[in-house]
């Protein structure tokens, strides 16, 4: 495998964060976020990787820490940065889903998605002022898949750039910590339809 820096081995891993970076940087570029994930959640397996450049390379990868760690696709988040974000969101088009969050920084599609990805929640972050990936591409991102029906999240940061500011990544574990991905909400409601009754 490609190399990489394992941020945190629990003995029982419950969540897997597989962390890729872009290209012309190395594993040292997200090893922060990484450890503030590891620290966020002490039961979560976290390993940080350059993003291959085939997606046949990064799903292989994405599989390969799956099978090391143990945990399923559901409970797998995909963090990208640039080129990282590119292959990380190419990635939730896959059937079945790869993970069951993506985060991706500074990144966008490829080509927008045609088809929703019910199994997957997308949180997109990007900084207003990064002359390298325009923002514009996370808002045209996040109003297709809004638009899909997928569940999915979009923040702009201002006065940040290309990079994954310590705001940024505050923002991420917000995301990550408190955001209830609408298919659990659904599934709740489904379970117990008198929940539904006043439901926002």
């Amino acid at each position: 495998m490609i190399a990489s820096i394992v941020v945190n081995r629990p003995a029982a891993a419950r969540q897997l964060f597989v962390l890729f970076h872009g290209a012309g940087d190395d594993a040292a570029t997200l090893a922060p976020l990484g450890r503030r994930l590891a620290a966020a959640f002490p039961e979560g397996f976290v390993v940080v990787l350059p993003a291959p450049a085939a997606r046949a390379d990064f799903l292989a990868a994405v599989a390969h820490w799956q099978a090391q760690s143990g945990v399923a696709p559901a409970a797998t988040a995909l963090v990208g940065f640039a080129a990282g974000a590119v292959m990380a969101l190419e990635a939730t088009k896959e059937s079945p889903a790869v993970a069951g969050r993506v985060v991706a920084l500074a990144g966008r599609f490829e080509a927008l998605p045609a088809d929703p990805a019910p199994e997957t929640t997308i949180h997109l972050f990007h900084g207003k002022e990064d002359p390298v990936a325009p923002y514009a591409g996370t808002i045209e991102a996040a109003q297709r898949l809004l638009a899909l029906g997928t569940d999915a999240t979009a923040d702009v940061l201002p006065f940040t750039g290309h990079e994954v500011s310590d705001e940024m990544a505050a923002l991420v574990l917000e995301r990550l910590r408190g955001y209830l991905p609408q298919r659990y909400w659904k599934e709740a409601l489904q379970a117990d339809p008198t929940q539904a009754q006043g439901a926002v």
